[in-house]
């Protein structure tokens, strides 16, 4: 079962209206060229998947993009060429019975100039039970028993919920993250050793009292957050730690007032503040929209389309205790009405 080239439109469309009005070339760079071809090489089956483009706040214009699947009929194959070589993960993920929960993904990371190796990512979503066979479909068992303890140290309110995997990476660290729900984040921000304490219980080491500090005014503002660590193949933590601070409660049509105004411009003058942006994030404001338009697939048939471009997370990575960079990331979403 393949995929007709029509889902490709549908992405480009969706990149055209975030990148209009001059946010392309600012907050974008000339990436599309090479994530074209990402695009196109990573669709499967006849769902539509989500696209999260990740873009840096400093520095030369460019993005990421994971390509995400919530679902995926069994016996969806790549066509040729395409897949970087992960049909088996989704032969596994698309045996999942109805209602796992769970999004399965390739991504591709262009700011390191990889363009030919992909990597993986499961949101497992508490279901630790798919831990182990995502791992084993994508080569990685030996990775399974790191990944499981330190999900067995996190703590209460920062439960794990996605494991990610990037081959290009220098010592091809296992990527372990999750969400620190709403009662976490206002108990945090009043007495940051408690964020102090998760870091002792996962064994991560490279922190000090200034980024403990830099991450409480971050989450005395954000509603809730994501948290990233990676795990290398010996087991250990390496030294980056990854803020991510969510947007995701925010409707396309309140985007620009939570930028503007609210607790989005907070987040994003601290970061500016901080020496990890530039002017260019106040152009964001302006990509986020939902809108429907009918177009004509190239087999004739009309098709209704639901286009949405939301906000995501703005991420501040720490390396050896140090804000080394941020990203932001918009989610881009398109499906049929009429089915």
């Amino acid at each position: 079962m393949g995929i007709t080239s029509d889902k490709y439109m549908y992405f480009d469309i969706l990149y055209s209206l975030a990148s209009a009005d001059g946010r392309g070339e600012a907050l974008f760079g000339d990436s599309i060229e090479l994530e074209g071809s990402f695009v196109s090489r990573s669709l499967l089956g006849d769902n539509y998947p989500s696209y999260y483009i990740e873009f840096p706040l400093l520095g030369k214009p460019c993005f990421d993009i994971l390509t995400v699947y919530d679902k995926v009929r069994p016996g969806s194959r790549f066509e040729e060429g395409a897949g970087y070589g992960y049909q088996e993960m989704f032969d596994w993920f698309s045996g999942l019975p109805e209602g796992h929960g769970a999004s399965c993904a390739l991504e591709m990371d262009t700011g390191s100039g990889e363009t030919e190796r992909a990597g993986v990512y499961l949101q497992q979503r508490g279901r630790r039970d798919l831990v182990a066979p995502f791992l084993e479909s994508v080569n990685e068992s030996s990775r399974i028993g790191s990944y499981l303890r330190v999900l067995e140290d996190l703590p209460d309110g920062m439960p794990a919920s996605y494991v990610g995997l990037f081959p290009g990476r220098e010592g091809t660290p296992l990527r372990i993250g999750g969400y620190m729900d709403s009662r976490f984040v206002r108990k945090a921000s009043d007495d940051i050793s408690r964020l102090e304490d998760a870091f002792r219980r996962v064994g991560f080491r490279h922190y000090d009292r200034s980024m403990l500090d830099m991450c409480r005014s971050f989450l005395s503002v954000s509603p809730s957050a994501d948290f990233q660590f990676d795990i290398y193949p010996d087991g250990s933590l390496g030294d980056v730690f990854g803020l991510s601070l969510s947007f995701n409660e925010v409707l396309p049509g309140k985007s620009a007032e939570c930028m503007n105004n609210g607790f989005g411009k907070e987040i994003m003058t601290m970061i500016q503040d901080w020496g990890l942006s530039d002017d260019r994030w106040k152009m964001i404001a302006g990509a986020p929209m939902g809108k429907s338009i009918t177009i004509k697939e190239t087999d004739g048939r009309e098709v209704h389309l639901g286009f949405a471009i939301r906000l995501n997370y703005a991420k501040i990575k720490f390396k050896a205790g140090m804000p080394v960079s941020s990203k932001f990331y918009l989610i881009l979403q398109a499906a049929e009405l009429n089915k």
